[in-house]
């Protein structure tokens, strides 16, 4: 038998989020390293299901922040700003409603110079 990832039990946790929303082919994920769950399974769902080119700042600093100087972090944080010219839309991870500084910085470069689709995962719920 065939293993598959993305299996009934994995998709179960985004049953109620409607992705196709998402009409953008260039995807950045924007959140909270508290939610690096998120990160990795939305990655998958977006790529597999919906074609999407989803990218993030780091999957280093997603993994491990705790273990990056003050200055290192900064420096990613310079380079998340950069890709973020390379997008067409940004996806907001605000689980429990939680945004954290640096995306709420990413969130705001993004709408002032970038001016393009900015979706929130908690607006992607499906009405009951």
């Amino acid at each position: 038998m065939e293993k598959e990832r993305l299996n009934k039990n994995f998709l179960h946790e985004f049953k109620e989020f409607d992705f196709s929303r998402i009409q953008e082919s260039k995807i950045y994920l924007v959140g909270s390293i508290k939610f690096k769950d998120y990160f990795i399974k939305i990655e998958s769902i977006l790529q597999i299901f919906y074609n999407k080119i989803v990218s993030i700042c780091s999957v280093d600093g997603l993994l491990n922040k705790k273990r990056f100087s003050t200055k290192e972090w900064d420096k990613l944080q310079e380079v998340a700003l950069k890709k973020l010219q390379y997008q067409e839309a940004i996806l907001v991870l605000d689980v429990n409603d939680y945004i954290g500084d640096h995306s709420k910085e990413e969130i705001e470069f993004f709408k002032r110079k970038m001016k393009r689709p900015i979706y929130y995962l908690s607006n992607l719920k499906k009405s009951k």
